[in-house]
């Protein structure tokens, strides 16, 4: 048990490295998508730019999930209360 709490802290780790790198990506990304889901001009992509939107909060999702596993694991692993 103690390995894969070893474990789930790494990749909380990585996960929280990761996310650190592309979050200003991530809401650029957001915001030009908001952009172009207000333009009136976008009608007929409307369904193609909400795909985009929830892909990419399906990541941050993922990510933000992996690094608060992480985070529990690493205490649980130190014997801290959660």
């Amino acid at each position: 048990m103690e390995v894969d709490l070893q474990n789930e802290a790494r990749r909380g780790r990585a996960a929280r490295a990761e996310l650190a790198l592309i979050k200003e990506h991530l809401e650029e990304e957001k915001h030009r998508l908001f952009g172009e889901f207000c333009d009136p001009r976008n009608e007929d992509e409307v369904y193609l730019i909400k795909e985009e939107a929830k892909a990419l909060q399906r990541v941050e999702d993922f990510l933000n999930e992996l690094v608060t596993t992480g985070a529990l694991a690493e205490k649980t692993n130190t014997g801290d209360t959660v």
